[in-house]
């Protein structure tokens, strides 16, 4: 449940990988790899940076590298989705043929969604090379990781003429990344103390801001307020100890951060639409 910067998520040698999610759920991280979700089945949520997006079956959506992301718990919605991850060195050639570096600035632009409705005959070619990408990762036959780069290529050729570029400078770029390291900071300040009261003054002495400008940053960066962010991280350690241990439901309140059963309670309800004890047993007769 750690919300994070990701690091090494792919191979060195073939930074690539491909993989199938049902009902996909996990807190803000970030990464330097470009991520690509196909939606398979079912309505999937997804939250970048300070925005939030809705996405129907057979919706694409484009995640750029280093763009905070995340998947909010959906109990009582059923979603499958494949996720396609690969890192820019693996196209380092098909930079060097675009002189203009307009592939770079791409995987720098804000995130994308491309969705049945965003132009027919665009999103049918996307989808079309996303399947045959999923069948030569699965099957994994002589020369697979050619195919896997001839369609990686018709992808980004697709994105590079129909998807408005944005030129991002380098300033920028250092700006942005600055963002991140203070926001890998605080990240790292509530796993090491979410079950404990937390002051946003001293988490924002830990990102090296002003109250104000912490909230600020905070929202910016993250689509939630700090008080949100909590309550959601909090609930979402409650909702690992309610289905991996036997604890007691005020235990795992505590053990989680609140300080009281009734804010627990109500909390957990409010954003996930059941009770704790309710939602341990839709689990338990799920699986």
């Amino acid at each position: 449940m750690q919300a994070r910067h990701q690091h090494n998520l792919l191979k060195s040698d073939f930074p690539f990988r491909l993989f199938m999610a049902d009902n996909l759920q996990f807190p803000h991280h970030w990464h330097e790899e470009v991520e690509m979700i196909y939606v398979m089945e079912g309505s999937l949520k997804i939250g970048v940076n300070n925005e939030t997006y809705s996405l129907e079956p057979r919706d694409i959506f484009l995640i750029g590298s280093g763009d905070v992301h995340y998947f909010p718990t959906q109990l009582k919605q059923k979603n499958k989705a494949a996720i396609i991850q690969f890192r820019v060195s693996l196209l380092d050639n098909f930079s060097i043929f675009t002189g203009d570096r307009r592939f770079a600035r791409l995987l720098l632009s804000n995130s994308k969604r491309l969705g049945s409705d965003w132009g027919i005959l665009i999103h049918e070619e996307l989808e079309k090379q996303i399947l045959f990408l999923a069948d030569e990762y699965k099957g994994k036959k002589a020369g697979y990781r050619l195919a896997i780069m001839a369609r990686l290529y018709d992808i980004v050729v697709t994105l590079i003429r129909q998807i408005p570029m944005e030129l991002i400078s380098d300033d920028d770029r250092k700006k942005h990344l600055n963002r991140l390291e203070r926001l890998e900071k605080v990240f790292q300040h509530l796993e090491n103390n979410y079950d404990k009261d937390i002051s946003i003054k001293n988490v924002a002495s830990v990102a090296n801001f002003s109250m104000y400008h912490f909230m600020r940053f905070f929202r910016e960066t993250t689509g939630m307020t700090f008080g949100q962010y909590m309550s959601n991280f909090r609930i979402g350690k409650a909702e690992w100890h309610l289905v991996h241990t036997e604890d007691p439901i005020t235990e795992i309140a505590f053990k989680s951060g609140f300080n009281s059963i009734k804010t627990f309670n109500r909390v957990f309800k409010k954003l996930r639409g059941c009770s704790p004890s309710d939602y341990k047993k839709q689990y338990l007769r799920s699986n």
